[in-house]
Order: C-alpha cells, then sequence, then structure tokens
C-alpha cells in the first residue's frame, strides 16, 4: 500500500467517525423535550469535511421563528450558528466542553419561510485554551447569504 493509499483511507475513515459523531450530536439535540429551544428550532445534518473541518446543518424556517418582518428573527439565527459552531469546536476537542465566549455576526439578508437556512461552520483554529470557528448562513433554495459569524469557545470550561 503507498503512502497516498494510506492517507486516503485515514481520511475515509476520518470522514466516517465524524459524519457518525455529527449525527449523533444532532439525533441527541432532537431527544430534548419539544419546549427546549434546539429541539424547536429543528436541526437536520447536511454535510460534513473531517478533512477540511466543516459541518453543515440544516434549520427550517417555521411560522413561530418569524419576526414582525416575516422573516427569521436574528436571535435564533444566532442561536442556530452557535449551536452549528458549538458541535463542530465540541468534536475538534474530542468532547471538551466548549462554552462560546464570542459571537460576532452580520445579518445580510432575511431568512424567510419556506426556505430552509444551510449552517456552515468551518474550524479556522484551535488552540490549546480557545477554538475559533468561522460560520455562514444560506438561504437553501435562495442561495443567499442570510449571515456570517466568527464564534469564540474556551477549552475545558465549566
Amino acid at each position: 500500500m503507498t503512502e497516498q493509499d494510506k492517507s486516503e483511507a485515514f481520511w475515509r475513515d476520518e470522514q466516517e467517525a465524524m459524519e457518525k459523531a455529527m449525527r449523533e450530536r444532532i439525533r441527541r439535540i432532537d431527544a430534548e423535550p419539544d419546549t427546549h429551544i434546539y429541539n424547536l428550532m429543528k436541526p437536520g445534518f447536511c454535510a460534513c469535511s473531517a478533512r477540511e473541518e466543516w459541518l453543515t446543518v440544516r434549520y427550517p424556517v417555521e411560522d413561530w421563528a418569524l419576526n414582525h418582518m416575516s422573516s427569521m428573527h436574528g436571535g435564533l439565527i444566532a442561536a442556530a450558528v452557535d449551536t452549528t459552531c458549538g458541535i463542530l469546536s465540541a468534536n475538534r476537542s474530542k468532547n471538551m466542553v466548549t462554552p462560546t465566549i464570542n459571537l460576532t455576526i452580520n445579518y445580510l439578508s432575511p431568512a424567510v419561510k419556506g426556505d430552509d437556512m444551510l449552517v456552515t461552520a468551518k474550524m479556522e483554529r484551535c488552540g490549546r485554551h480557545l477554538v475559533n470557528v468561522s460560520a455562514k448562513c444560506t438561504g437553501e433554495k435562495s442561495g443567499k447569504t442570510i449571515a456570517t459569524a466568527l464564534v469564540s469557545f474556551m477549552l475545558g470550561g465549566k
């Protein structure tokens, strides 16, 4: 077996393990009581890449999540970003507790009912004490960028 074959086999195994872990984390969110905000948001696994360290989660835009302008409330967009980035952060840190210490978000266009929002989180840096993740929210049907964000997590927090 060549080095390239070994490398490809390694990444196949890493991809399989990551996808399994991501699906399980999202399944556990779905198992929360119906009154839990993350359960109400109905996150669904879309895709991930172990090699490139990113995760995409789908969030339906439903009536209950709309603000007075008939678009998804900005706080729920931020919650979706925090949840998706947090799942990626916890996976990268091998399930260490990773509380959010900073979330900066730029709202660019509305998330409208009937157009699910896709949140893609990308690992930017994982140090000894901090994890930095970027995120992009996109309308699945419209293709419009809804928001971009940068999120920082503390490793080993309580």
